[in-house]
């Protein structure tokens, strides 16, 4: 009996040693911590788009940008995106607090988010949410958030929106609110 109480004890020690002294797998820990580490970062950045004949097609400045190559995006901090139009003059200007572009050419903006049409004589001057979409080159917008619309004597309280900036077309989801100016 006591030689079976020595060998038991002599098993329990030797597992508890090599559980003890085990090597963690830290590959799995290492990865993790890379993916949530920027491949790179970038400050008071400036991005032109040109097209063939050399005319600006949109722009997009950012306080600070975070690429992560492993996660597929790239995070912008206080981005600025203009949009010109066919006559090359700059027609729509988004910015907000946050923004993260996707490689498919969609960025989804966040906090604070502002639409303002940059020319003059347009029905809609701007456009305010907390969160929007927005889809490239089609130059769309959606979401599902409160939206605000300020236009040229109105505006429109109401949730979520598909927009298209390039035909100037506008489509409230839930239509909550309008109020014009002589009715205030």
């Amino acid at each position: 009996m006591r030689k079976i109480l020595v060998l038991l004890v002599l098993i329990l020690t030797g597992t508890a040693a090599y559980l003890w002294f085990e090597p963690t797998d830290s590959n799995d820990a290492l990865q993790t911590d890379q993916e949530l580490m920027p491949d790179y970062i970038a400050q008071n950045i400036t991005r032109r788009l040109f097209d063939s004949d050399g005319y600006l097609v949109d722009s997009v400045s950012a306080q600070r940008l975070e690429h992560f190559e492993l996660l597929g995006f790239t995070q912008f901090e206080k981005p600025v995106y203009t949009l010109y139009n066919e006559d090359h003059q700059p027609s729509w200007q988004a910015s907000s607090q946050y923004a993260v572009w996707f490689p498919q050419d969609k960025i989804i903006l966040e906090q604070q988010v502002r639409i303002d049409s940059l020319q003059q004589n347009e029905l809609i001057d701007w456009l305010e949410t907390d969160t929007l979409e927005m889809l490239f080159p089609d130059n769309k917008l959606q979401n599902n958030q409160p939206v605000l619309i300020q236009g040229q004597g109105f505006y429109i309280k109401g949730s979520g929106i598909k927009a298209d900036l390039t035909s100037k077309t506008f489509q409230l989801v839930q239509h909550e609110q309008t109020v014009y100016r002589n009715e205030e």
